[in-house]
């Protein structure tokens, strides 16, 4: 019998934990493929690698494979957990340390490539549905289905170098000892959890402190760069590790001293999460993470799109604006006002023509109030020395000290507007004065003509085809419309969601898969001690009702932890969060709550019939 029959014969004798195995290494790769195929689309060819949405896309693509990686590796380690004892025998009967890590190393390779080639192939199979979806999702005419060389062959060369380099470093941790220790003994008892409160309470204190300086004091933020957000970082995740644990410990503690420690099975459930505090505190930890994950990505992903058109109508708070430069060919300007106004006749729309002047070396303008109240429909006076500063950047506050204005240093200001009057950053401020007192400054004039379309976001292909037709000219002509930007914006983040999206799915199929294997590593033990239980006496619904209290425990105190932090970072950044961030937060919460029910249900029902079968 050769030694890659004898890894073969190993495999099929336990094939149901290779699957689970073979499985969950398949769907991590399937979604980094899946992935891949959408970022090295031929549609997104031309994207700016530089820009945020193709640096959002590499950073994504990078989690994912970091994401795979940390998920593979723990994969393995459940895999060599449960296989601990099959490999104790192989040591019994002779095997050498380098003959049992070589038929450990060959095993993972094997599952690996084939995990590879069928993840590959079910994702081809899959693409053209998964690319309709994205279509739909990112509004892309154009991204159609193509044969994707490029994703497969990276997909290809790096799960080969994870798959080799995991399955060396891991094959490292098997010992001989524990191994032997185990097939004897059949159980092994976890140390239990010491306490650490005062250590739990300086973490949060720590982590606290570094939170506040993240929200206010950016100079220090700013000078530590990276080192910070890593120490932050690091502070959160011990703090959520030391709160868990040591509250487990806590409450384990005051439920044996209440009097409902007697009650029912009770007893029995407290003794189970004694037995295996830390495995559990582990589990609960590693699942708070990714449930945090999930629900910062759907959260902040998702509410996004309620504010793209908010946003783009504080940048160009018109549908199109046509700025003519002192310098600007008068022919010109009329011949593209006519133009526009031809395309623009198949739709409703108000057309509004003003004019300002500006101070080009301050970027400073200066509009009369006339021209001030037809913009906003409005009928303000100034008296002969007043005037209103406007903003002419979007979250800029306007320039209120004119001291060392030409024309306005004598002047009061009577009232500031922070919303912004035209396109974003062409002007700092605008100074808005009476008549009279327009007429007599000095400085080159700006002709400003104004469209405001009707229910303007359906309008993206007309934006399109205006913009492209008259294209900046420098001292010639501006061109500008909200329109574009929206549709710029709601392209982004439709990317940004599609990417939420799919770290959400990875992240929350993966608290479910560390859950599967934990029950699985620990099933054949479990079912051992409840078979010795039954025969004292415990009936089948009262071992139903310690199962269900458990593994309740394991899915929604996670939950519980992460809907919390979420809803506390929320509450802490209450001054910079929208009311529809909130709500989109809460929904998604309550989405996700519904799925994790269903979940439990499915998983409580499977995990027991296993625990009592034969």
């Amino acid at each position: 019998m050769s030694f890659n029959h004898i890894v073969i014969q190993n495999i099929l004798r336990d094939k149901w934990t290779y699957v689970s195995y073979f499985l969950s290494s398949m769907f991590s790769i399937i979604i980094f493929f899946l992935f891949t195929v959408i970022v090295f689309h031929p549609s997104l060819a031309g994207l700016d690698p530089d820009s945020t949405l193709g640096l959002a896309l590499m950073l994504a693509s990078l989690l994912v494979y970091l994401f795979s990686f940390i998920y593979i590796a723990y994969s393995i380690m459940a895999f060599l957990k449960k296989k601990t004892k099959t490999l104790g025998i192989f040591m019994i009967t002779g095997a050498s340390m380098k003959q049992i890590r070589t038929l450990v190393f060959r095993e993972n390779i094997l599952i690996g490539v084939l995990a590879i080639i069928t993840a590959i192939v079910l994702g081809l199979v899959i693409s053209p549905l998964f690319l309709m979806g994205a279509k739909v999702v990112l509004n892309a005419e154009a991204f159609g289905m193509y044969f994707p060389i490029k994703a497969i062959m990276i997909t290809i060369g790096l799960f080969l170098v994870l798959f080799v380099a995991i399955s060396k470093v891991m094959t490292r941790f098997i010992n001989k000892e524990a191994s032997i220790q185990l097939l004897k003994s059949d159980v092994v008892i976890e140390k239990s959890i010491k306490s650490h409160y005062l250590l739990s309470f300086i973490s949060i204190i720590i982590t606290i402190g570094l939170g506040y300086f993240l929200k206010i004091e950016h100079d220090i933020v700013g000078s530590l760069g990276l080192l910070f957000y890593a120490a932050f970082f690091v502070s959160v995740l011990c703090t959520i590790y030391l709160i868990i644990s040591q509250g487990m410990c806590f409450m384990l503690k005051a439920f044996e001293r209440s009097s409902a420690y007697m009650k029912q099975t009770n007893m029995l459930l407290a003794s189970n999460l004694n037995a295996k505090m830390e495995s559990h505190a582990n589990i609960l930890f590693l699942i708070t993470i990714l449930l945090s994950g999930v629900f910062l990505c759907t959260s902040i992903l998702f509410s996004s799109y309620y504010n793209v058109e908010k946003d783009s109508e504080a940048n160009y708070p018109y549908s199109f604006q046509y700025i003519a430069p002192p310098k600007a060919d008068p022919s010109m300007v009329k011949a593209d006002i006519k133009n526009i106004e031809e395309q623009l006749s198949t739709v409703d729309s108000q057309k509004y023509f003003i004019e300002f002047k500006s101070n080009e070396d301050q970027r400073l303008g200066y509009m009369s109030v006339s021209d001030y109240n037809l913009l906003h429909n409005e009928k303000i006076s100034l008296g002969a020395n007043e005037f209103i500063a406007v903003a002419g950047n979007h979250k800029t506050i306007p320039i209120t000290n004119v001291s060392n204005d030409k024309y306005l240093k004598q002047f009061k200001l009577v009232s500031v507007n922070e919303k912004n009057l035209l396109t974003t950053g062409f002007q700092q401020t605008y100074f808005i004065v009476p008549d009279e007192v327009y007429n007599s400054i000095k400085y080159p004039v700006y002709k400003t003509y104004l469209f405001e379309l009707d229910n303007w976001t359906a309008h993206t292909e007309l934006a399109k085809k205006i913009i492209e037709d008259f294209p900046h000219i420098y001292e010639e002509r501006y061109v500008t419309s909200k329109i574009e930007l929206y549709d710029a914006e709601m392209f982004t983040k439709s990317v940004m969601f599609f990417i939420g999206s799919m770290l959400s799915l990875i992240f929350l199929s993966a608290a479910m898969s560390i859950l599967y294997f934990y029950l699985q590593t620990t099933l054949l033990q479990e079912k051992e001690k409840y078979v010795g239980i039954r025969k004292l006496g415990l009936s089948k619904k009262e071992l139903f009702t310690v199962v269900s209290k458990e593994l309740a425990i394991l899915i929604f105190v996670p939950f519980a932890i992460a809907t919390t932090m979420l809803f506390a970072t929320l509450f802490a950044m209450r001054t910079m969060v929208s009311t529809s961030f909130l709500q989109v937060s809460m929904m998604s919460s309550l989405c996700f709550f519904v799925l994790f029910f269903v979940s439990y249900i499915f998983i409580r029902k499977s995990y027991f019939k296993r625990l009592l079968s034969k």
